[in-house]
C-alpha cells in the first residue's frame, strides 16, 4: 500500500508565495500524477512568530554573537513542526528546507527526503550569508543539517553543484542522492492557454526587419541577479551601435543606483503577479527575445526555468548550479565575474549574428517543455520508491544539462 505523502517547506507549501512559489508549484504537479498527497502549512508569519524572532535576536546579541539565522535554531523548528507531528508516523514528509525539527530526525518511523536547492554550507559560503548569521548558529546548523541528510532515505538536489557539497562536505552516499532540476513556476492551465495563443501569435507575425534585439530580466534581488551589471552592458552595447532594448520585471527602478534608474532603451514594468495576472506576466517575457539572469552567485535560478518554458534562449552567467537549469544549445554563458565590457560584448555578439540568434531560439523552443515541473516530477518518479505504476516510460523524460552554448568574449 501506497505510503500518504507530505511536502513541507518554511511556510505552508500550499501558498504561492512560499520560498517564490516553488513548493506550491511543485505540489501541484505532483498531486497530479500521484506524487504527494497533502502539502504542510508550516507558517510562522504572525506576530507571536515575529515577536519570538525579535526576542532570539536580541539573545544573540546579549551574548556576544550576530544577530540572523533564528529560521536555523532547534526552538524555531520545534515550533515550526509541532501542530503538524501527530499525523507523520508511519508516512513519507519530503522537505524544501535544509532543516528538520529535530524531533521528527528521531522519529524513525517517518520516511523523510529532501528536495533542495543547495546546501547551508553553499547558502552560508556562496550567497555569502554566512556574515549574516551567527557564528555558532551556523556551525550548529550544518551539523544538525549533516543529521538530518544521514537520516533520510534520499537527498533530491537541483544541481549537480549542489549534490558535491552533499556528497562531499555531508559525507551522503553517492546512491542516496538525486539530481532533478526544477521546473518553471508557472499555472498550468494558464500556460496551455499561452500556447494556443503564442502559435497563433507566431503564425500571424511579420517579422519586423531591423527592430531592437529584446532582453527581459525577471527578479527582485537586484545585486546577487546582476541587475546593474546588465543595465550597464546594455548601456555600452548600444553606445556600440547595439539595438537592444531591456524589459524589467520585478525589480523596483527605485532599488537601483541613482545612475542606472534611467537608463535609455530600458522599460520598468514592476512586479506582475503571476497568478492574477498570469497572461499579462506570459504575455511579458514571450513576446521578448532573450532572457537575461547575470548572476553573481545563483543555486539554481527559477526565472532560467520560466524563459525556457516561454520558448525564450537565455544568456546568463556559470554561477553555482545555474549552467544545469539551461536547456544544451539555448543558452549563452558568460562567467559570473564577467565584466560589464565582457557582457556587453555577448550582447553584441548575439545581435550582429542572426545564424546564431535563431538557432538559439529554435533549440530553447522545441524544448519548452521540458522545463516544466510535470518533467521534474516525472523525473523523481523514475527512482521513487513508492508506486511503480505511477511511473512514465523513460523517453518522455528529458532534463536539462549543464551544456549551455558559449560566445567568445574574448
Amino acid at each position: 500500500m501506497k505510503p500518504r505523502v507530505y511536502l513541507a517547506a518554511v511556510g505552508d507549501a500550499n501558498s504561492p508565495v512560499t520560498w517564490s512559489g516553488i513548493p506550491y508549484h511543485f505540489l501541484q504537479a505532483g498531486k497530479a500524477k500521484g506524487l504527494f498527497d497533502e502539502g504542510l502549512a508550516l507558517s510562522a508569519e504572525s506576530r507571536e512568530w515575529q515577536a519570538r524572532r525579535v526576542s532570539w535576536n536580541l539573545m544573540r546579541l546579549f551574548h556576544g554573537d550576530r544577530r540572523g539565522g533564528y529560521q536555523y535554531s532547534i526552538s524555531f523548528l520545534e515550533r515550526l513542526w509541532a501542530p503538524v507531528q501527530h499525523k507523520l508516523s508511519g508516512f513519507v514528509v519530503v522537505n524544501c528546507f535544509q532543516l528538520f525539527a529535530p524531533s521528527v530526525i528521531a522519529n524513525q518511523t517517518v520516511e523523510k527526503w529532501f528536495f533542495i536547492d543547495q546546501t547551508l554550507t553553499q547558502l552560508f559560503d556562496h550567497y555569502g550569508l554566512g556574515k549574516s548569521v551567527g557564528r555558532r548558529i551556523a556551525g550548529e546548523a550544518i551539523e544538525r543539517e549533516r543529521e538530518g541528510y544521514h537520516a533520510a532515505r534520499g537527498v533530491i538536489v537541483h544541481s549537480n553543484w549542489a549534490a558535491r557539497s552533499v556528497a562531499g562536505d555531508y559525507g551522503v552516499p553517492r546512491d542516496r542522492i538525486h539530481v532533478v532540476v526544477p521546473g518553471a513556476n508557472l499555472d498550468p492551465a494558464e500556460y496551455a492557454r499561452w500556447e494556443i495563443e503564442e502559435e497563433k501569435r507566431r503564425r500571424d507575425e511579420i517579422e519586423e526587419k531591423g527592430r531592437p534585439l529584446r532582453l527581459v530580466f525577471v527578479g527582485k534581488e537586484w545585486h546577487r541577479k546582476g541587475v546593474d551589471r546588465l543595465l550597464r552592458a546594455v548601456r555600452l552595447a548600444r553606445h556600440s551601435g547595439a539595438k537592444i532594448t531591456l524589459r524589467i520585471i520585478g525589480c523596483r527602478r527605485e532599488s537601483l543606483p541613482q545612475d542606472l534608474r534611467d537608463s535609455d532603451g530600458v522599460e520598468w514594468l514592476g512586479f506582475i503577479d503571476k497568478r492574477a495576472q498570469a497572461a499579462k506576466f506570459l504575455r511579458a517575457v514571450s513576446e521578448c527575445d532573450i532572457g537575461c539572469l547575470i548572476s553573481r552567485a545563483e543555486a539554481g535560478g527559477i526565472a532560467i526555468r520560466e524563459y525556457h518554458a516561454l520558448g525564450l534562449p537565455v544568456v546568463g552567467t556559470d554561477a553555482g548550479g545555474a549552467p544545469e537549469h539551461m536547456i544544451p544549445g539555448g543558452a549563452v554563458l558568460v562567467s559570473a565575474q564577467a565584466s560589464d565590457q565582457q557582457v556587453s560584448e555577448t550582447l553584441l555578439a548575439i545581435e550582429q549574428n542572426t545564424a546564431l540568434l535563431e538557432q538559439l531560439r529554435r533549440n530553447a523552443s522545441n524544448a519548452r517543455c521540458s522545463a516544466l515541473w510535470s518533467r521534474s516530477v516525472e523525473a523523481i518518479l523514475e527512482f521513487w520508491p513508492h508506486g511503480q505504476d505511477l511511473r512514465v516510460p523513460q523517453e518522455v523524460i528529458t532534463q536539462a544539462a549543464p551544456d549551455a552554448t558559449q560566445v567568445s568574449v574574448a
